[in-house]
């Protein structure tokens, strides 16, 4: 019988942020940091020493920024729907404004999903889906490669998910935009590398965000147990 090291099943340990890597002294700005993935992202950047600028369409909701300030980090809120591709292409210059004339890293973690069958999915949801997922994220990439190539530094980091590559059920227009941001992804760092500017994607599994919560009760046991 072959012993197999102690590590091999044991819980990854949990290190504070600054332990990690230190980000003092950089910008970051972020969608869909109120909730979910992208609010966890943006307290853990902030935890380790980033400025957060959250891109909001309710700048109302001041919850996000709040939970950053409450730690210590310095947040900030600029406004922008994410369908309304004229505030999409402003917005960038905007967050510069309010952070100082310098952003570091973009993360684009907004996403939103219409559960639908492809034979009954209106153009209207396809079009707010593929819109707020890949459009705009194109957009908000597209902006700050103007920003960071002449710099030669920069990171961006799309946020995608796992449907990118099996596909899903129902949620056809998802699953399409999603592919679209992986191969997005490919294609700017192909691109831009070059320039130090760092094009990256990330694609989470199911999540027990509010996002998740639609599944029903009995999906969610089948995956807790897989």
């Amino acid at each position: 019988m072959i012993a197999l090291p102690e590590a091999i099943g044991a819980p990854t340990p949990e290190l504070p942020s600054p332990q990690l890597f230190d980000l003092q002294g950089q910008n970051v700005l972020i969608t869909g940091g109120n909730r979910g993935i992208g609010l966890a992202i943006g307290i853990a950047l902030a935890e380790a020493g980033a400025a957060i600028c959250f891109v909001q369409r309710d700048i109302a909701d001041t919850s996000a920024a709040d939970t950053v300030r409450a730690k210590g980090g310095e947040a900030h809120i600029v406004h922008c729907n994410l369908i309304d591709m004229e505030q999409v292409k402003t917005v960038f210059e905007r967050a510069l404004t309010v952070m100082g004339g310098e952003i570091h890293v973009l993360v684009n973690c907004a996403g939103v999903i219409t559960r639908e069958p492809s034979l009954s999915l209106t153009e209207k949801e396809w079009d707010r889906v593929t819109d707020t997922n890949i459009k705009s994220l194109f957009l908000l990439c597209q902006s700050a490669g103007k920003h960071m190539i002449p710099l030669r530094r920069g990171k961006i980091i799309n946020v995608s998910s796992i449907m990118d590559t099996i596909g899903g059920e129902g949620i056809i227009a998802y699953s399409a935009s999603k592919g679209g941001v992986r191969q997005l992804t490919k294609a700017l760092s192909n691109e831009w590398s070059r320039y130090n500017v760092q094009v990256n994607a990330i694609a989470p599994g199911f999540t027990e965000t509010d996002m998740y919560a639609p599944l029903t009760l009995c999906i969610q046991d089948d995956i807790r147990l897989t």
